[in-house]
Parts: structure tokens; C-alpha cells; sequence
């Protein structure tokens, strides 16, 4: 049986979609125009998700409802979550319950330039890039680090002041570590910005010592370049003394730089990381503060996805570039290399952990993709990725060929080759996997995917084993309000990435359910 509040965000969603053409429709509208509004000032966000996975004999229920006020100079929001129960895949409490898990009161003074605004309650912050900072939520990969407490931003002849005062909430849902942090950035002279941040964590035992960090950034810009360069240093007393017996203050750092360049129809992005025992977080190590620039790909395409590569504020240096030329109105090019590998033994990290091994190549990739438009009808995107990848110890090769057919402005046909050939660099086994998806969509209301995916292993000479995946999904949409998806079959397992974080999904089968409804 459901919790009351379950059903009653049913029953919600229900009178919403029902009420939209009773209260919204408008003489002068077409039949496909309606709209609902809520009062003034008031905004809804909800996203349910329920899925039944046969094969395992587990049913999940997570809902998420945000409802915002704004008045004038004051704003105030809460945020109700529902799990009957979590998914078991994300870390924290499994069990049922439904709780207010996020709330706020903002007062905004002043204008863009000049200003005070003050947050009470739970709240997000990013200084920088996020190499200090950076509280967020992203329920993809479900990740969400907000804070309880106060952040106040100060604006005053092009100087932006940040300062905060919060606590996360660990695994156990309970907020025990208490965490300071400023940042000052000055804008007002125009070819360069720079910024100042400092944080300090206090660990709920006062006997341990606080973790400190301090960055320095600059943003200049010259031309048609833009640079952006982050310095920080990581102190702690207790590591200071355990480790280094106290001949150094520092017991960890970052770098990070990027630049920008634009010129007519090429442009070229290029970006380095150096972070070294720079994870920074609670003292119990379930929450981090900090994410700073992977230098990763994100990929779109389901095999480019398939050995992921965790970003590590530990252990890692590494560099990726992207470049990309706009040959005619038809046809785009882009090309993309990276490399990500350990730290060498003078690291800080290898101390602090007493190893003396060599760099390894953590991740090196490389992505050529071609974007083509034969004519109004048609459009392709071929591209091939290269991958080797630490963890799995694997070299992977990847061609993928995309094909769009536009029949008229809103029916598309989309179909997906995807094949990936893969060698396990430690067993010296090889096997391929194959995903064909096929689209059909009628913009902007309505699509029907099909997805197959087959796994093609020779676990001994001569034996073939080959395993299939298959799903249908669907999706809707309500009046422009209200997003519906519905997925049935079988799944293959995979990562989700985004930004170097990763969240694992096991292998599904059965049925899953989403709906998204903003008003």
C-alpha cells in the first residue's frame, strides 16, 4: 500500500491534466494551444518515477515535488520527496519514507549591478569551475550535496561577494559536518576577471582538524581567446602531522586551465587538470563539496557510455581538446582527444597512501563525427571513438552511423547503428556488442523508440554466446506541461555520466514510468 502523500501526488497529476482544457482554453486559441497558470508568483515542478522489474521482484516508487512562491523582493519554496521505496542502486537510506527535504526564503535586494540577496534555509553554490564548490543536484545520476544554513551575495561596482555557512546531508540523512566558504570575484575591468575562494570544514568531532582550501582564478580574454586558470591548495593539520610530520603546510593541490578560441567557422577548445589528493568533503567521506572539470567527454550514444571512466580528485592529470569546423551549411566536423592518467610518486597522494607505483593511462579517448545535411529530408552523423579505459582494462572501438528522415516539419524517422568492439586487455578475450534504435517522432508531442541491443561473446573457441536486450518507449506530451515516458522490456546494464560523475543502472526488465509536470 501506498503512503497518502503517494496517491495524493497521483490524484494531483490527475486533476492537473484533467483541469488544463477546462480552465486554460481560450476563444481566440486553437484546440492544441491551451495553457494553464497557476496563481502569480506561483511555480510546480513535479517528477514521478515507478518501475517494476520483474526478474528481480522489485517495485520502486520516487517522487519529487517542488512547489515556489516569489513576492515582490521575497521568494520561498519547499521541495517534498516521496520513495516507496529508494532505488536500492543510490547510495543513502533504502526504506520507505516521505519527508520536506528541501526549503528556503530568499530576499533579493537591488538590481543586477548592485545588490543583496540572502538565502535562508537549503540551498546550491558554485564558486568557479567547481574546483572549490560546487553543491548541486542532478537527479540523473543522483546526485544532490545541498546545503542548510545561509548564503548571502553581495553585488558593488563589479565586485561579487559570496559567503555561506551550511551543512550536507550524509548517507545516514543526518547534517553533522558544518562547512564555511567565501568567494570575492571582480569583474570590472573588462578584458580580465579574477576570483578568491576560501572553505573550511569542521568535522563533527572537535578534536579533528578542519580541512581548509584556498583558490585563486583569473578569466582573460584576448582576441578571440578566452582563458579561464584556477590554482588551489588543500590544508589539514591532522594529515599534516600524520604524513608529512609537519615539514609541510600543503597536503594537496589543484590546477585547472581552459582556453577558448574562435575564428569564422573554426573553433578549438582545450582544457588540463592536475588534482592531487584534492577530493574535498565531509570527515566521513559521503558527501563531496567539490567537482571540478573532468576533461571528459560526455556522450549521447549508449556504447560511448559503456566504460566509463569516474572522475577522481585524488589521482588524475590529463588534457582534452576539441576541435571544430564548419565546412558549408551541410556539413560540420568535429574531432575530439583526451587523456587522463595517475599522478607520479612524488604526489601527495602516493605519500598520504605510502604506494610507489608508475602513471598509468587512467582513460585516453578520441572521437571523429561528422555531421551531414544531404537536404531538407535527410541528415547523418557518422563517427568512430577510440577508448581505452583503466578500470575494465579494456581497448574499445566504436563506429556509429545516425540517419534522420524528415517528412514533413513535424514527422521524423530517426535510426542508430551502434557497434562496439571491445578487447578485455586482461582476460585477452574479444566480443562486440551491436545497439539498433529506431525512432519515430511527431514533434513536439509525441515518440516511439526501439531499442536492441546484442552482446556477442566467445568465452571459448568456438562457443558463441550472444545476448539480447530489447525495450519499447514512449513518450508524451500534455499540453506542453505535463511529460510522459513509458519503457517496456529489457535493458541492458550501463553508467549514466555526466561531468566525470557516473551512476550505475543494472540490468532491467519489466516496466518503468516517468512523468514530468512543470507549471
Amino acid at each position: 500500500m501506498k503512503s497518502f502523500y503517494s496517491v495524493s501526488v497521483a490524484v494531483l497529476h490527475l486533476l492537473v491534466i484533467i483541469s488544463i482544457p477546462i480552465y486554460s482554453q481560450d476563444s481566440t486559441d486553437s484546440k492544441f494551444d491551451h495553457q494553464y497558470s497557476l496563481p502569480s508568483g506561483v511555480t510546480l515542478l513535479n517528477q514521478l518515477k515507478y518501475s517494476n522489474d520483474t526478474q528481480r521482484n522489485l517495485e520502486i516508487f520516487e517522487d519529487w515535488f517542488n512547489l515556489d512562491y516569489r513576492y515582490d523582493i521575497f521568494s520561498t519554496g519547499i521541495r517534498l520527496v516521496s520513495f516507496e521505496p529508494k532505488d536500492p542502486t543510490v547510495a543513502g537510506l533504502n526504506r520507505k519514507y516521505t519527508d520536506i527535504d528541501f526549503k528556503y526564503l530568499k530576499v533579493d535586494l537591488g538590481d543586477a549591478d548592485e545588490g543583496l540577496e540572502v538565502t535562508a534555509g537549503n540551498f546550491y553554490a558554485m564558486f568557479g569551475r567547481g574546483l572549490v564548490l560546487k553543491s548541486y543536484e542532478d537527479r540523473n545520476i543522483r546526485i544532490d550535496n545541498n546545503l542548510l544554513g545561509v548564503l548571502v551575495n553581495g553585488r558593488y561596482m563589479g565586485f561579487t561577494l559570496s559567503a555561506l555557512s551550511g551543512m550536507p546531508e550524509n548517507l545516514n540523512a543526518e547534517r553533522v559536518d558544518v562547512l564555511h566558504a567565501f568567494d570575492l570575484e571582480y569583474d570590472g575591468f573588462n578584458p580580465i576577471k579574477a576570483g578568491f575562494t576560501f572553505a573550511s570544514n569542521q568535522p563533527a568531532d572537535d578534536a579533528a582538524a578542519q580541512t581548509r582550501v584556498v583558490s585563486f582564478r583569473i578569466l582573460p580574454k584576448i582576441w578571440n581567446f578566452e582563458f579561464y586558470g584556477e590554482y588551489a591548495i588543500k590544508q589539514n593539520k591532522d594529515q599534516q602531522q600524520q604524513y608529512f610530520n609537519n615539514s609541510r603546510s600543503i597536503i594537496g593541490k589543484a590546477y585547472y586551465g581552459s582556453m577558448n578560441f574562435y575564428y569564422d567557422k573554426f573553433s578549438l577548445f582545450c582544457e588540463y587538470k592536475y588534482y592531487d589528493n584534492f577530493l574535498f568533503g565531509t570527515a566521513d567521506n559521503s558527501v563531496n563539496y567539490n567537482t571540478p572539470p573532468s576533461a571528459r567527454k560526455d556522450y549521447s550514444f549508449i556504447l560511448l557510455n559503456r566504460h566509463p571512466s569516474p572522475l577522481n580528485q585524488n589521482d588524475e592529470q590529463g588534457y582534452q581538446i576539441e576541435a571544430n569546423y564548419t565546412v558549408n551549411d551541410g556539413i560540420f566536423l568535429s574531432a575530439v582527444y583526451g587523456l587522463t592518467k595517475t599522478l607520479p610518486t612524488s604526489s601527495f597522494y602516493q605519500i598520504i597512501n605510502n604506494s610507489n607505483l608508475p602513471e598509468m593511462t587512467q582513460l585516453k579517448e578520441s572521437l571523429l563525427q561528422s555531421d551531414i545535411t544531404w537536404s531538407s529530408s535527410l541528415s547523418t552523423i557518422a563517427a568512430i571513438a577510440y577508448n581505452e579505459e583503466l578500470a575494465t582494462n579494456t581497448v574499445n572501438i566504436t563506429p556509429i552511423l545516425e540517419n534522420r528522415f524528415y517528412f514533413s516539419d513535424i514527422n521524423t524517422i530517426n535510426f542508430i547503428i551502434e557497434h562496439q568492439q571491445t578487447r578485455n586487455r586482461t582476460t585477452l578475450e574479444h566480443y562486440y556488442e551491436d545497439v539498433f534504435t529506431l525512432e519515430y517522432l511527431r514533434s513536439p508531442k509525441f515518440s516511439v523508440s526501439l531499442v536492441s541491443e546484442i552482446d556477442t561473446h566467445e568465452p571459448d573457441p568456438g562457443r558463441i554466446v550472444r545476448t539480447l536486450w530489447n525495450f519499447i518507449q514512449f513518450g508524451y506530451n500534455i499540453f506542453g506541461q505535463t511529460d510522459i515516458n513509458l519503457l517496456i522490456g529489457s535493458r541492458q546494464a550501463g553508467a549514466i555520466c555526466i561531468g566525470g560523475v557516473c551512476r550505475y543502472e543494472p540490468e532491467f526488465h519489466g516496466v518503468e514510468f516517468k512523468m514530468v509536470t512543470r507549471l
